[in-house]
């Protein structure tokens, strides 16, 4: 045996070790958790750990480091399969293959529990009646499914909770055939739930058998000359054409499967899941993985299979992979069969049309593992994600950060920006614009109060993740609003600094001294690509909003500006250059504009300055949008 197995700890809790199923824990000397494994016996699976001239490559790793074992028995091998996904989560296992940030992963909720269902993005699952679809991997995407179920069904879209003591007036969107309209108190329950269960025969990719079903409605209310009705479901029949005409076929026979795939390289791994639905290819996911050095392929795909499946919300009749399974990745199978009816058909593809699948998706997976890995190489942000913590006193290194700035030129198109970065990295699609809606002149603490309360609001409201740090692009009064504004909100413990422009200097809520830190560390230095990234989406917005003002007062006073001129226009200076500075040479540039509506639009500006110097206006010179 190795010499770990003398270890007087290990060897006594040997003596008390059960045969049932269950749980173990390695750890490390520092009482870290470094693997967590299954076992139909725990008794039989431990002392295997421990024998000499081990086969495996990492179990001979874990035996250099294991100093001390924990177990938990359980009744069946079900309650500890979902025991040990559990534990996995919780203590993040170097040793272990796992997904990385799974719980940041949304799913679309149809909210069953409700006599009138909505149907939303969430990233909470809840044990209480309602129906989940997911994991999505990327946020946009899910929205953009979300967009069409809105648009193709006319789902109530208002958080309420219905029926209302009071009938009210419908909003716009029943006007528009959007929404049937329950708030006012007319739909039945029964007539809201077909379109549920339309909607959910659309998120499990049944869209040919729910072609068919709106065509026989359609043509049932025409025969019970019921128009407006089989008015509804001809416009739903039409939407829903058009959404499947966007996607493109891959499988002959039409069957729902998905296909799995992925690729490895030292540690780090990526999965690709096609979702392949009435044989049009519906989706695809790509699931970054870790701790996959010195692990088998079949154990990789196993744990795969257990953290993915075990919380999806819809499971195909058959699964396409490259190799079989482990024993765990059986486990998984028996129980969605327990969860779903029926046992997911496994296909290991030799040629043909599923080996044609199978090889697009190990291509996607190779991509996407070598465009993380690159990155993750040039912009690693550890160390300054990791100095922040300290900095702030945070409890971890802060995954989410966002930054928030106002600009303005003496309180005139007063805008807002918030920038994102995940992972010490910019994520574009968390970047928001503001027009700010309550307040006049300068007035910088005020408008920063009303972007956060609508920020956190937004979150709250769309049950979406907080960010672990928001930094504020201004000092104490500007950063003491923004507190107000998370107090009202609910959020009082959301971690908030601000950074002020002059010196670089932080401040930290309640605090009216500033603190200096190292400028050129690299804490420092991401923070002020933050802010400096901040300012540069703001003070491009306010050029935006600028143009686009100047723009209104250019067609009015000049004819032979139209709509299509008014938007190459609008395209050609938004972010780079006023249109009032432009001169004649750069006006003549825009396509449709030649020399002389060039010299109407510059002679229209000119004669606008000179009005306002007349009358003591403001006039804007080049780059003088302020930001404050």
């Amino acid at each position: 045996m190795p010499e770990v197995v003398n270890h007087t700890l290990i060897v006594e809790k040997l003596k008390n070790l059960t045969g049932s199923p269950g749980c173990y824990l390695w750890k490390n000397s520092e009482g870290e958790v470094i693997y967590v494994g299954k076992a139909k016996n725990l008794d039989k699976r431990i002392r295997n750990y421990l024998k000499d001239k081990q086969t495996d490559l990492k179990t001979r790793y874990l035996q250099r480091e294991i100093f001390d074992l924990d177990w938990f028995a359980t009744s069946t091998e079900k309650e500890a399969l979902i025991l040990e996904a559990t534990l996995i989560k919780k203590h993040n296992p170097r040793y272990n293959v796992r997904l990385k940030d799974d719980k940041k992963y949304p799913y679309i909720c149809v909210s069953l529990s409700e006599p009138y269902p909505m149907v939303f993005i969430t990233r909470k699952i809840k044990d209480n009646g309602d129906r989940y679809f997911g994991p999505f991997t990327d946020v946009r995407t899910t929205r953009e499914i979300l967009d069409v179920i809105l648009r193709i069904f006319p789902i109530r879209k208002v958080r309420q909770k219905l029926p209302l003591p009071k009938p009210k007036r419908p909003c716009l969107n029943f006007q528009m055939g959007r929404c049937l309209g329950p708030c006012q108190g007319t739909v039945p329950e029964d007539e809201y739930a077909v379109i549920v269960n339309q909607i959910i025969q659309f998120l499990e990719g049944k869209k040919e058998i729910l072609a068919n079903e709106l065509t026989k409605r359609m043509d049932e209310y025409s025969g019970k000359l019921e128009f407006e009705i089989a008015a509804r479901y001809r416009d739903m029949l039409g939407r829903l054409q058009i959404f499947r005409q966007k996607q493109t076929v891959v499988s002959m026979d039409g069957g729902d499967e998905d296909v799995i795939a992925f690729a490895r390289k030292e540690d780090e791994g990526q999965v690709v899941l096609m979702e392949v639905r009435g044989g049009l290819l519906d989706n695809k996911k790509s699931f970054p993985l870790q701790g996959v050095q010195n692990s088998t392929e079949e154990e990789i795909l196993s744990s795969f299979f257990r953290d993915y499946y075990m919380g999806a919300g819809m499971i195909p009749a058959s699964i396409v992979v490259p190799f079989g399974l482990k024993e765990e990745g059986e486990t998984v199978l028996d129980f969605l069969q327990e969860k779903t009816g029926f046992r997911p058909k496994l296909r290991f593809p030799k040629a043909g049309e599923k080996k044609s699948l199978l090889k697009i998706a190990e291509k996607n997976a190779e991509l996407g593992l070598t465009e993380r890995l690159l990155a993750t190489h040039y912009k690693d942000q550890t160390v300054a994600l990791k100095e922040i913590q300290e900095m702030f006193q945070l409890k971890e290194p802060p995954h989410i950060i966002e930054c928030y700035d106002i600009s303005h030129f003496q309180g005139s198109f007063p805008v807002a920006s918030g920038v994102m970065f995940v992972e010490g990295k910019p994520f574009k699609q968390g970047y928001r614009k503001y027009n700010i809606r309550g307040h006049e002149g300068i007035n910088d603490p005020g408008m920063m109060h009303e972007v956060i309360s609508r920020r956190l609001q937004r979150i709250i409201n769309e049950d979406g993740v907080m960010p672990d740090l928001i930094v504020i692009d201004g000092g104490p009064t500007q950063l003491g609003k923004a507190c107000e504004a998370a107090v009202e909100a609910g959020a009082a413990n959301l971690p908030m600094v601000g950074l002020a422009k002059k010196r670089e200097e932080i401040y930290f809520p309640g605090e009216n001294s500033p603190y200096s830190f190292d400028m050129n560390s690299p804490g420092m230095r991401l923070l002020r690509h933050l802010r400096d990234e901040a300012h540069r989406f703001g003070v491009e917005h306010h050029r935006s909003r600028r143009n686009r003002e100047a723009l209104t007062g250019l067609i009015r006073e000049v004819p032979d500006i139209g709509l299509k001129r008014s938007k190459l226009l609008l395209q050609s200076f938004s972010g780079q250059k006023k249109i009032e500075e432009a001169n004649i040479a750069e006006l003549m540039k825009v396509p449709g504009i030649g020399e002389a509506l060039a010299e109407k639009i510059y002679n229209y500006f000119r004669s606008s300055e000179s009005q306002s110097a007349d009358t003591g206006g403001i006039i804007i010179p080049e780059n003088s949008s302020t930001n404050t």
